[in-house]
């Protein structure tokens, strides 16, 4: 709330914002979405004949690809947000650190993704928690320590698929199918035993069937 009283203060203007903010973090798996985004984007732009547009976003992509590489962690495997306040990255193996397979990062990233999935998927029933299993902050039903979102998965095992990753990327689906098929489409669901939680009727829970079908 306090946030919210801030920037109220600064009129909203994005030009002040984003520096006054006491809370600086910069996600690896947003900033995947937002360079897969300029990808597709220029792929469209070049259909329509918009030759500046094209070019445009895939400078941005290739800047977004060299910027993410920076949020690399060798110890755990994975890509990790960024604390811009305090200058480090931040020790918390979350789904975000995964989903930047979903852009084209490069082939050794995205086999390391895939080695620690593998692992990951020791640990659990379903994958993908929202939080590794190993870690000590792992929860498998607090929200995002480490309950399974379909959204999540949808982009992992699209681009797990894309990067050659073929049996994580199955596996990835069919134990989204599994949860449907034991849960419905819930809000999310526990990574242990599929029970599922928070809202019964989530509309891209179920959209994600759609494209799991088709991946299937």
């Amino acid at each position: 709330l306090w946030l919210v009283q801030h920037f109220r203060s600064l009129h909203w203007d994005s030009t002040v914002t984003h520096d006054a903010s006491p809370f600086q973090i910069v996600d690896p798996g947003f900033n995947a979405i937002l360079i897969r985004s300029c990808i597709e984007t220029a792929d469209l732009a070049d259909a329509l004949g918009e030759a500046a547009v094209a070019t445009r976003h895939r400078d941005w992509a290739e800047r977004g690809l060299a910027a993410l590489d920076g949020l690399w962690s060798e110890t755990h495997g994975q890509y990790l947000p960024f604390d811009r306040i305090g200058g480090r990255l931040v020790d918390s193996p979350s789904i975000g650190g995964l989903i930047p397979v979903f852009a084209p990062i490069p082939e050794a990233r995205a086999k390391a993704l895939a080695a620690t999935l593998r692992a990951i998927g020791e640990e659990v029933r379903y994958l993908v928690p929202s939080h590794d299993p190993r870690d000590p902050r792992f929860d498998m039903k607090r929200y995002w320590r480490g309950p399974v979102w379909l959204v999540c998965n949808y982009m992992i095992a699209d681009g797990m698929r894309r990067a050659g990753e073929t049996d994580i990327a199955a596996r990835i689906v069919a134990d989204s199918l599994g949860l449907i098929e034991k849960g419905g489409f819930a809000e999310y669901y526990d990574p242990r035993d599929g029970s599922p939680h928070g809202g019964g009727r989530f509309s891209w829970t179920a959209a994600m069937v759609l494209e799991f079908l088709e991946q299937a």
